[in-house]
Order: C-alpha cells, then sequence, then structure tokens
C-alpha cells in the first residue's frame, strides 16, 4: 500500500511539473496522474481543471495563492504566456517581487495544496468528500443584486447554476428569514424552476422545481424575492445586511447592493462567518467604499458549511 507520505510528494511533483512550460492547461493535466487521481479519478479534463482551481482559491495564504495561480497562468496578467519565468516576471512587476522570492511563495503555495487536494476540503472537492445536502448539487455561481430604497429592502434578484451531482434531482429548497425584520418572502417571475412556498415561524421554505437532472447535468435558474407585507408603517433600521448562508458547496457567489435614496455611512463585506457572528462588524471585516455609482458589488469564493458571507452596513442616525 502507498503511504499518505508518498501519495503527498509524487502529488507534490505533479503540482510543480503543471506550473512549468505553458503552465496549467487541460492537455497537460493527463500527464499528472496523482492530479487527476485527486480531483476524483479519470474525468474530462475540465472537470479535473475546475476542481483543482477550487482547490487553490482555498488556500489560506493569500500572497502564496496568488503567486501560484500566476505561476500557473490563471491570472489575466499572466494567462498564455509561454515559459514560468515570462509569467513570473508579468507577475513580479505587479507584486513588486523578484523571482525567487515568487518562487519560494509557489512552493509553500504548493505544499498546501497537495493537502487540501488529499483531504478534499474544499467546495468543488469530489463527491463524497464533502456532505451533499440539497439533493446532492455543486452551486458553480450564485449571483444577487439587492436593492434598497430609502433605507428599506426592496427586493432581491437571483441567479443561480447549479451541477448535479446525484441521478434524479429535481428540486432545490431555498429558506429565507430575517429580511429586514421580517421572515414572510415571495418568490416572483421564476426562470428555469417553479415555486412551491411553506411558512414556518422561523421563516420562508421555497421549493424550487425543474426538470429531473442526472449527474453532471447543469441547469441555471433565478427568481426575484420580495416581502409578503408592506414595509410603509415600518420604522428603518440603523444596520442591515444582504447575505446568505452556503449549506450547499458554492464555488462563486457576487453579491450587490444597490442603494435608491440614502447611502450608508459604513458598509463593509464579512465572509464565512456563523450565524451568532453574522455580520460583524466593520473594524474586524473589509470595508467597502462607493464609487461613482448608487451600488457595491463584491465578490466570494469557496464558500461551504453553512457559513455566512454577504455585505453589511450602518446608516448614520440623524
Amino acid at each position: 500500500m502507498i503511504s499518505r507520505t508518498s501519495k503527498k510528494n509524487a502529488l507534490i511533483s505533479d503540482l510543480v511539473f503543471l506550473r512549468k512550460g505553458r503552465g496549467l492547461t487541460t492537455d497537460r493535466l493527463f500527464v499528472a496522474s496523482t492530479v487527476e487521481e485527486a480531483c476524483g479519478g479519470p474525468q474530462p479534463a475540465e472537470v479535473i481543471r475546475e476542481r483543482l482551481v477550487s482547490a487553490i482559491y482555498a488556500l489560506s495564504d493569500v500572497e502564496s495563492r496568488d503567486a501560484l495561480l500566476a505561476a500557473y497562468g490563471l491570472l489575466p496578467l499572466t494567462e498564455g504566456l509561454p515559459t514560468l519565468a515570462a509569467r513570473r516576471r508579468a507577475y513580479g512587476e505587479v507584486a513588486k517581487r523578484g523571482p525567487d522570492t515568487l518562487a519560494d511563495r509557489e512552493d509553500a503555495a504548493i505544499k498546501e495544496l497537495a493537502l487540501t487536494l488529499l483531504t478534499a476540503y474544499y467546495a468543488g472537492s469530489p463527491v463524497p468528500a464533502l456532505p451533499i445536502p440539497h439533493g446532492g448539487y455543486l452551486m458553480d455561481y450564485l449571483v444577487i443584486t439587492t436593492i434598497y430604497r430609502d433605507r428599506m429592502f426592496s427586493e432581491h434578484q437571483q441567479r443561480r447554476r447549479i451541477t448535479s451531482l446525484v441521478d434524479g434531482a429535481a428540486a432545490f429548497k431555498y429558506a429565507s428569514s430575517n429580511v429586514s425584520g421580517s421572515a414572510r418572502t415571495v418568490l416572483l417571475d421564476p426562470r428555469g424552476c417553479t415555486v412551491e412556498t411553506e411558512y414556518l415561524p422561523g421563516g420562508s421554505v421555497h421549493t424550487l422545481r425543474f426538470p429531473s437532472l442526472m449527474r453532471g447535468d447543469v441547469h441555471e435558474f433565478g427568481f426575484r424575492e420580495l416581502l409578503e407585507h408592506s414595509e410603509a408603517d415600518d420604522d428603518a433600521p440603523l444596520s442591515d445586511f444582504a447575505g446568505q448562508s452556503f449549506e450547499t458547496p458554492t464555488l462563486v457567489y457576487g453579491q450587490e447592493v444597490v442603494f435608491l435614496g440614502d447611502k450608508p455611512s459604513v458598509i463593509w463585506a464579512y465572509h464565512n462567518l456563523s450565524r451568532v457572528e453574522r455580520p460583524g462588524t466593520p473594524l474586524k471585516n473589509e470595508v467597502l467604499q462607493f464609487g461613482n455609482s448608487d451600488s457595491l458589488r463584491k465578490e466570494f469564493r469557496q464558500l461551504y458549511g453553512g457559513l455566512f458571507s454577504g455585505i453589511a452596513w450602518q446608516w448614520n442616525s440623524d
């Protein structure tokens, strides 16, 4: 039997190989047999590549992670460059680091990446490495636009794309609660699904149904979400948030918030917080700044484990 240490060393060797030459291209993945095995065994090269990229984005050290993405040719400024030296040069000019420093960061990232792949603790890991809730899906992306008008919640607009990890998946459950002080919501304009709603003491549970999917099938759907009752007589809160919990492993979550009328005085992004921590404070999270528009957008990656991510804000008390 091959020991875990030997597997790790062989995997590191293949990950180093993929850094050379043209970088991480789908045709070179077939030569890296240990990477294919760690990503779930024989699969289309595109699936292996997606899982490997997902694991890279799960790395905890951002500087090392970005250096490795650049070395593999996975950043826009290094994509398509024919040699590792050229990719390091291009990224080094932006990161203001020399090739030796970048090489050290890449090596550290490769060692962490090997452990990540062997433990399979990342959103895009192959089944059954992670629990598969909600009928067995991987969320490729979730994009939400949340609209506030005069400090009050108006609506969510959602788009989702899922990959079925089981045969016969036909429904996806979406629960909502505590939306601007109310737990009862309605879904309108469903696209790619039909909607069944159940109201419970703790919130609304919306069952989204679509044609039965087979393992590997991809399906896109979307809807608008509004409060069931009018908020005309409600008091606007001094703080609020727009966010999601992620029981379903999700690769990319984009949250946009549009403020029509008053804009918050402080706004921040929070990532992977528990329910009791959500939405955190601006002191412990990333503070965001408005540009020339009435909206802000933040993208998150690698979401799972039932943790919460999103955007939160505070208004001035007039």
